[in-house]
């Protein structure tokens, strides 16, 4: 910066008192760091009276090397960077700036932020500062699949939290690319950078090596992380409940594209018990607090001796809202609609169904694999009660083998 600019902004109140530093969300400095800031604006001063710079050294205890490269603008402390940002910007709000340097430095674009988020207009004032217009429904996917499993990694630098995202997607599945491709797409339409790296190597329990994405640290996400989920610095989304009524609040398109985010993460289909639903540990009462708000029942249930919990809905309310994004076209949604759209016997089965789940039951397959072998085989879909209907009359014949009888498979 020039001497110049520095004496004038020292005229205005909040430099002098360094209080514009509070313009600067998700920043926090020392007292040690402010007062360097201090000395590098007083040397300016000095140096506007025509001080050498031999004499500002003795004055402010700054070695002389350093405040030339000061003057010449080589090298100046980090805090005063934020000195820059304010001459440039002078904001009248609080700012969080979208891209930093691998360093740290914030090079922007910079938007207006609030400490908390309070209702739904709240998000559209900041979004509307974005480039690009009318991404609700991308922001509120990537707010969803920060609930999920996407990794929110918080990389801590000396002041502040600069938060990215990271997905590991196996590649068993190939419908993933289409779900990275989509996140990269939402991320993209925010202003911040993503980019597919190579494929991470299979572990141990996994055969499969995964898809990878990795984007780059921006306060803006950890804004997101902090503001809009409610979240600490020190919190994680896979054990500490989220703080977002925010959204109990906000638009049906809104709401239904924060849940595909979390769906297409964290998500499932019961083929036997014709449900979908999310798999959570601290928010599954918030997620069935949102299905409320769209008028769709829910369930929660425990799973893992009640380590997590699931959420669950009827398919044919999967299908409609939908509850997987249908641009990702995931292997779940493809699931979903093949289930939907699949043929459903409205009496008993015919003979040779019959003697298909017979063969299956004898081969000791389990229900759920018998029910999903019909359904791509025949394009039917057959309940798990009467796979379990027919179970029960094939071991009483073997039991009792004079007894015989025609067994009711018809769905119910």
């Amino acid at each position: 910066m020039k001497t110049i600019e520095v004496i004038e902004l020292s005229k205005h109140k909040k430099v002098r008192d360094l209080t514009f530093l509070n313009l600067f969300w998700g920043t926090n400095f020392s007292d040690k760091e402010k007062e360097k800031l201090k000395l590098f604006i007083k040397s300016h001063g000095l140096r506007n009276k025509k001080l050498s710079v031999n004499d500002i050294s003795k004055k402010i205890n700054i070695s002389k090397s350093t405040i030339t490269k000061w003057f010449r603008g080589e090298s100046i402390p980090y805090i005063a960077h934020y000195l820059r940002y304010y001459n440039k910007l002078k904001p009248n709000k609080k700012i969080v700036s979208i891209n930093s340097t691998r360093g740290g430095l914030l090079i922007g674009p910079w938007i207006r932020v609030s400490d908390k988020i309070n209702k739904y207009s709240d998000i559209i004032e900041v979004l509307s500062q974005l480039n690009k217009k009318n991404i609700e429904k991308e922001f509120g996917y990537i707010l969803g699949i920060m609930v999920g499993d996407a990794s929110k990694h918080g990389i801590k630098r000396k002041n502040k939290v600069a938060r990215r995202i990271q997905l590991r997607l196996s590649t068993k599945f190939k419908t993933n690319l289409n779900f990275g491709e989509y996140v990269s797409h939402c991320l993209e339409s925010m202003g911040i950078r993503i980019n597919k790296t190579k494929n991470c190597p299979a572990g141990k329990r996994n055969p499969n090596d995964f898809y990878a994405w990795h984007s780059q640290c921006s306060p803006l996400i950890n804004w997101m992380f902090r503001v809009c989920l409610g979240l600490k610095n020190t919190e994680l989304t896979s054990y500490d409940k989220i703080k977002s009524n925010w959204i109990l609040g906000s638009p049906k398109h809104f709401k239904i594209s924060f849940l595909q985010g979390i769906a297409d993460s964290d998500g499932y289909i019961d083929i036997t018990l014709y449900r979908a639903g999310i798999v959570t540990k601290p928010n599954a009462k918030f997620i069935q607090r949102v299905f409320d708000s769209l008028g769709i029942h829910s369930n929660i249930g425990n799973l893992h001796n009640k380590t997590m919990q699931q959420v669950k809905i009827r398919l044919e309310d999967a299908y409609s809202l939908p509850l997987f994004n249908p641009i990702v076209y995931s292997y779940r949604y493809q699931l979903m609609e093949e289930i939907i759209n699949a043929e459903k016997l409205p009496h008993h089965w015919p003979e040779w169904l019959g003697n298909k789940v017979n063969n299956y039951l004898d081969q000791e397959l389990s229900s759920t694999k018998i029910i999903k072998r019909i359904l791509d085989e025949y394009n039917i879909i057959i309940r798990q009660s009467g796979i379990k209907k027919r179970k029960d009359k094939l071991k009483m014949e073997k039991e009792n083998p004079i007894i015989l009888g025609i067994e009711s498979t018809a769905l119910d």
